[in-house]
């Protein structure tokens, strides 16, 4: 009798474990911690469509992000199609060459917040993880992670779906991506000099423009009414301060100029917005 209550709970022990399921983790890609970097690459067919690098030394953030022509936002377009944010405290500024370029808003740059959560890994090693599962920004990805003391240090994916710009638009295409956190000992260079303002600042605009600011190199305004009418009126005050403007688009709803007078260029957009306003972007240009 004895004997067949051990079995039985042997038999009881198997079936609860059978039963039992397999822990599943999710994981959002982290910000570096003091002396470490983060690297975030993506990619398409088409090659490298946006890399983002953050070191953190404790005091001093560099962040530094590129990106194609496809996934450039017209304020990251501005600055060559990439840029570097030193943010210190409360306080970020774009870096141009050796010194601090103000904006009025510079958006948030994160890995976690363009790739999003990243759930269903499951252990198959030591400190290696794999999901199939996919994502609520990501569809039908496969991915395998890298941990190490309950941290993650490295992520590579791939999968088709939709990624976060940080204009708050969203790309959908298939992708690979990589993530990489290392250690980084070395103090992250400090700029404390502001750079001169420039032109663009003070650069004319058509009458009755709102909310005119400067966001990431570039100088942004609206306007009530549509981007053919902004044009006819803005066109002879722009020629009337000396600039030559070249057309580059004259679509109803997208125009562009390149503007020059000297050795000074710019690009000038009016793009029509989903109320049939303008949005009117200028930012600096080769001559």
């Amino acid at each position: 009798m004895k004997t067949k209550y051990v079995i039985f709970l042997i038999s009881l022990y198997a079936l609860c474990a059978c039963a039992s399921t397999t822990q599943i983790a999710s994981y959002t890609l982290p910000d570096p911690e003091v002396h470490e970097q983060t690297t975030l690459e993506m990619r398409t067919s088409a090659g490298v469509v946006l890399r983002l690098v953050t070191a953190f030394d404790g005091a001093t953030t560099h962040t530094t992000l590129s990106a194609s022509p496809d996934y450039a936002p017209a304020w990251l377009a501005a600055n060559g199609g990439t840029v570097t944010i030193q943010t210190t405290g409360e306080r970020s500024a774009i870096v141009t060459g050796d010194c601090l370029q103000t904006a009025t808003v510079i958006p948030t740059l994160s890995a976690g917040g363009i790739v999003g959560p990243q759930p269903g890994y499951t252990a198959v090693t030591d400190g290696t993880t794999q999901s199939n599962d996919g994502g609520t920004l990501w569809q039908g990805y496969s991915g395998t992670a890298e941990i190490r003391a309950g941290q993650m240090t490295a992520l590579d994916a791939q999968g088709a779906g939709r990624i976060l710009l940080p204009d708050n638009t969203t790309r959908t295409d298939a992708y690979t991506w990589s993530y990489r956190r290392i250690a980084w000992p070395d103090p992250v260079p400090r700029i404390s000099k502001p750079c001169a303002l420039t032109m663009l600042e003070t650069f004319t605009l058509p009458e009755a423009v709102t909310t005119r600011r400067m966001y990431g190199g570039a100088l942004l305004a609206e306007h009530a009414d549509t981007p053919t009418v902004v044009a006819a009126a803005y066109a002879p005050i722009l020629r009337a301060e000396g600039w030559r403007i070249e057309r580059i688009s004259q679509a109803p709803a997208l125009i562009v100029w390149r503007v020059t007078r000297g050795d000074l260029g710019y690009q000038v957009v009016l793009s029509t917005t989903a109320t049939g306003t303008t949005d009117i972007t200028v930012y600096e240009r080769e001559p």
